[in-house]
């Protein structure tokens, strides 16, 4: 065999090979020989039609099995003799095989960069604040008084004001469509509320219990719901009644409704130190973060192509499923998917990079993942999802799923050593 390597660039590899005739020649016969054995052949009993009949009517798919056979395997074993680190299989182009002559073609494939890093100790990293402010503690007992609000009817007789949340029943027309009309019962709306459309808002405001509206609402063409979108609907909307927002004062007996707290002062030491925890983990990983991202801006490497190409469908995908979530369909037509690949290749290229450092890192410093802590990061992700450790972990070792697992917790060490051993500057 004759194999040449030809160096395209630090990632990109072409291997000239060529496969002796005679190694051709005995992989077409023994292959011959077995369609021989099973061939119907027109005048000749089942498996008794001699070979050289057999290599003229079956040529073509005899053909195609030995370079099936031969040449994969000649890559590999020319791969493996170079010691080359590729990072999927290879391609095939420039195929020719004449009968008597070898058979020669090219392998297109490309390898890992040979990395040297060695700026990764002492990178200069600025300190991120963890400290909480008593504005924030404030503000997070705010939240609280929201979440523990209650809506009211209002007893006197008076119209709706700005704020009030209107309890109506509905019933739109959309123009030009055969569809049902769209209607609710006891819907809550919020009168000026920036999720309530601005027609409801309008024509509700000033009015009393048991009054009726009529009005018409004009949806956006990118309107999520896809059977509005773009019509004109006509509502028919009354009054039930009209509710207010009841926010309970922040004091004792609000911090006891919250929890096992007897005083309020309890209930802003609990919220101060989930701050302060939260805080502390945000901190933490802005930093790794930063590290990172001043690794990949101080290391020039070519990155190979198909890593990228690999990472960016994942980064797509990723995308759909977010838009399936809120219930857009990702193959509605003013989705520009050549914008949005365009916009997600540059964070693909930064995905790739970064993971060959931590890797590369990783291996140099001997970082390894061991069966307990892959177990308790089953443990957490069960408890997360609320379903059995051992379902969970079916579910993971589908796919590479527990492989997954493992590296992100190896980059996750990777990043705690670059943390330890940077320079922070205050």
């Amino acid at each position: 065999m004759k194999a040449e390597l030809i160096d395209i660039s630090a990632c990109k590899k072409n291997l000239d090979i060529e496969i002796p005739q005679e190694v051709v020649d005995r992989e077409i016969t023994h292959i011959a020989q077995e369609f021989a054995r099973r061939a119907r052949v027109p005048g000749f009993r089942p498996g008794k039609a001699p070979v050289g009949v057999v290599k003229t009517r079956f040529r073509e798919e005899i053909l195609s099995e030995m370079m099936q056979h031969l040449m994969p395997k000649y890559v590999e074993n020319a791969i493996e003799e170079r010691k080359l680190d590729i990072v999927q299989a290879p391609r095939f182009e420039s195929v020719n095989y004449t009968p008597g002559q070898p058979l020669r073609f090219k392998a297109v494939f490309e390898v890992y960069p040979d990395l040297d890093i060695t700026n990764y100790v002492g990178i200069p990293i600025q300190q991120v604040s963890s400290k909480v402010e008593d504005s924030e503690v404030e503000a997070s007992l705010k939240k609280f008084q929201e979440e523990m609000a209650e809506l009211v009817p209002v007893e006197e007789d008076r119209q709706i004001k700005e704020g009030d949340f209107a309890e109506i029943s509905f019933s739109g027309t959309i123009e030009g469509s055969e569809e049902p009309p769209v209607t609710a019962q006891k819907a809550v709306a919020e009168v000026g509320g920036r999720n309530t459309l601005k027609e409801f808002s309008e024509n509700l405001l000033g009015a009393k219990a048991n009054e009726e509206k009529t009005f018409s609402v004009q949806y956006r063409a990118d309107y999520p719901e896809a059977k509005l979108a773009g019509r004109t609907v006509e509502y028919k909307v009354k009054v039930d009644a009209i509710k207010q927002k009841e926010i309970p004062e922040i004091n004792d007996e609000f911090a006891q409704r919250l929890g096992d707290y007897k005083t309020l002062d309890e209930l802003k030491s609990k919220a101060r130190a989930d701050l302060e925890k939260y805080k502390h983990d945000h901190a933490q990983e802005e930093m790794r973060e930063k590290l990172l991202e001043w690794l990949e801006n101080n290391n020039e490497f070519e990155i190979p192509e198909s890593l990228v190409e690999q990472q960016l469908q994942i980064r797509v995908r990723r995308l759909v499923r977010d838009l399936s979530r809120q219930g857009i369909n990702p193959q509605r037509v003013d989705v520009d998917w050549s914008k949005i690949r365009q916009d997600q290749h540059q964070q693909a290229i930064r995905d790739v990079k970064g993971s060959l450092i931590l890797d590369y890192i990783s291996e140099k410093e001997n970082i390894t993942v061991n069966d307990e802590e892959l177990d308790a990061e089953i443990e957490k992700i069960a408890a997360e999802t609320n379903r059995p450790k051992e379902k969970v972990k079916e579910i993971l070792s589908r796919d590479s799923g527990l492989g997954r697992i493992r590296g992100q917790i190896r980059n996750k060490k990777t990043l705690d050593l670059l943390q330890q051993k940077a320079r922070v500057l205050s």
